[in-house]
């Protein structure tokens, strides 16, 4: 079988904001094959960032528009695009790969669809994430860390993020299940992956995730956060779907921590500080912090143990240290001079779209 088409595929998906690289091996034509026919690669080639109605799209194809149309609906049903219910009937559109169609497939993913990922992930990472001006993504502190400062945006406060966005969906992490199909132990909770209003409703619709009452929604984060998952939603004021993430399997953190300062290579309002009069040198933060932000310094406590101080560099300001001290030693600080977060999704995904853009110039 040719791969031209795969290959003009993989070229019109890579046109989306947050981009689909070529790799060495080809992981990423490999890729598409799994999830795309070539009727369905044919006919994706026509669907744009823009919603559209099928009809539309079948007109620009050249197909067929009956079966135009029934591929459309089928292609939005496996997860190869989206579909948005409005009162004037279904439009469709393109996604980003990451965050998009590939967690949409996480139902179908096996061994082979796993070790493509890494490869992937490895040349989304190098070639569109590493330094950035618009990051993609956004770490979101868990309530508990910034409760009480006046401060602090609703936006930078996980569950003023997340009530009032129903309806509400939870599918398998789409990390965890590449490690699993890898062979590989997982010890944290796999169902873990939240969307909200429009994209949940998509999940829902396509059996990816079930639905969540807001009583349920609230559980689910909580157990999250005694797992030490980190939150990490789209990097908007409004996102519409959040990963809990940890160092063990999430492909982001895999390249976070390639960095000597992963606080410059993902947005984060805050950072975590430790008081060293309250400090008592007993470590209970460090097994939380998922990117090894947290180091003994020299300086002893009044019994002798090492008190614990934070790297800003490293710092990702999820607060999920703050949990573990026993003492109320660390608090959480606002970053001075921050990018301004992005409204939702298509906001951001229109600065990263120019940003990319300016750099082909």
């Amino acid at each position: 079988m040719s791969d031209d088409i795969y290959i003009k595929l993989r070229e019109h998906i890579d046109s989306m904001p947050a981009g689909y690289p070529s790799t060495e091996s080809g992981a990423e034509i490999k890729m598409l094959k799994r999830f795309f026919t070539v009727e369905e690669a044919e006919l994706a080639l026509h669907v744009t960032a823009k919603p559209e109605k099928a009809e539309t799209i079948a007109a620009r194809s050249g197909i067929d528009e009956a079966s135009a149309v029934k591929k459309i609906e089928e292609m939005a049903a496996k997860g190869n695009i989206f579909r948005i219910l409005t009162p004037a009937g279904p439009r469709y559109m393109l996604p980003n790969f990451v965050m998009g169609m590939y967690e949409w497939h996480v139902k179908s993913i096996d061994k082979e669809i796993a070790e493509y990922a890494d490869e992937i992930y490895d040349a989304l990472s190098e070639q569109h994430w590493k330094d950035r001006e618009t990051k993609q993504f956004r770490i979101v502190p868990v309530n508990k860390s910034v409760d009480g400062r006046s401060h602090v945006n609703s936006y930078d406060m996980i569950l003023d993020l997340v009530k009032e966005k129903a309806p509400y969906a939870v599918a398998p992490c789409i990390c965890r299940t590449e490690q699993m199909q890898k062979g590989n132990e997982v010890s944290r909770p796999v169902e873990t992956c939240f969307t909200f209003g429009l994209v949940a409703q998509y999940y829902i619709q396509n059996n990816i995730g079930r639905e969540l009452t807001e009583e349920e929604l609230i559980r689910k984060l909580a157990e999250c956060e005694e797992a030490s998952l980190v939150p990490l939603s789209t990097n908007a004021k409004n996102p519409v779907n959040m990963c809990m993430c940890d160092r063990d399997s999430c492909q982001l953190f895999r390249y976070l921590r390639k960095f000597d300062k992963p606080a410059m290579q993902i947005h984060s309002s805050f950072f975590a500080e430790i008081d060293a009069a309250s400090c008592i040198g007993c470590g209970k933060c460090t097994p939380r912090c998922q990117i090894d932000a947290i180091t003994a310094a020299d300086e002893k406590t009044a019994k002798g143990k090492n008190i614990f101080i934070v790297s800003r560099d490293r710092c990702i300001g999820c607060g999920l240290c703050i949990k573990g001290c026993p003492t109320g030693a660390i608090s959480m600080a606002l970053k001075e001079n921050l990018p301004q977060v992005p409204e939702n999704a298509a906001e951001m995904n229109i600065r990263i779209a120019k940003e990319r853009a300016a750099l082909k110039l």
